[in-house]
């Protein structure tokens, strides 16, 4: 799953012309999949543009030559004139033959962001008034995924982890529930440096992959 996230960012320069009117349908599993073209599968994990109210078309993303075009409302996040949210990110792409940092506006992400409480996570997270996000850097930029069922007033980053994480109800690796651990029921271990590094709830046992040993 980690290699699919280092080509993530690549994508929206295929849908540059793809417009924000797609429809979204939902597949028995209740994943969003777009109704009008095959998502590739190194994009599993991003959002589908949203349908806007007034039916506007808009573009994936603008290259910092356009960003006259687009409104700045807080740190990172624009508006376009059809309001549609983009977020100021740095990727890799080739110029000239090589590998260099260029700015653009990416607006592949899901449009529930509320720009104005957005606060970035010690880790892999993020989090405004109304929802939890995965917020991981990609060479591609910053990529942005709702947890659908998490709880931002309990929400939390395990000590001494940057991908593990856990709410009142759940533990989470990256965007994963880690199943079969509800936190008022599990006993966390810590290593010396107050790491936690495994957890028990009945008999069940989770390790914890820990970065610099």
């Amino acid at each position: 799953m980690k290699h699919k996230f280092e080509l993530l960012f690549l994508v929206p320069l295929i849908f540059y012309f793809t417009s924000c009117n797609n429809k979204i349908e939902k597949n028995v599993t209740g994943k969003s999949e777009l109704a009008l073209q095959e998502v590739p599968e190194n994009v599993i994990f991003q959002q589908v543009l949203v349908n806007h109210s007034r039916g506007d078309n808009c573009l994936v993303q603008f290259e910092l030559k356009d960003s006259l075009k687009l409104k700045h409302i807080k740190n990172q996040f624009y508006k376009s004139t059809t309001g549609h949210l983009y977020q100021k990110t740095v990727a890799q792409r080739e110029v000239n033959g090589h590998l260099a940092d260029v700015i653009y506006f990416n607006g592949y992400f899901s449009q529930e962001i509320d720009p104005l409480s957005f606060e970035e996570l010690d880790g892999w997270y993020a989090k405004d008034l109304n929802n939890v996000y995965y917020y991981r850097p990609t060479s591609g930029g910053m990529l942005i995924v709702k947890l659908e069922k998490a709880d931002v007033k309990s929400f939390k980053i395990l000590d001494g982890h940057y991908k593990y994480a856990s709410d009142k109800n759940n533990f989470y690796n990256e965007t994963e529930i880690i199943e079969g651990f509800k936190p008022n029921q599990t006993i966390l271990t810590l290593d010396k440096k107050k790491r936690v590094r495994k957890m028990l709830c009945g008999n069940k046992k989770y390790k914890f992959e820990v970065v610099n040993e």
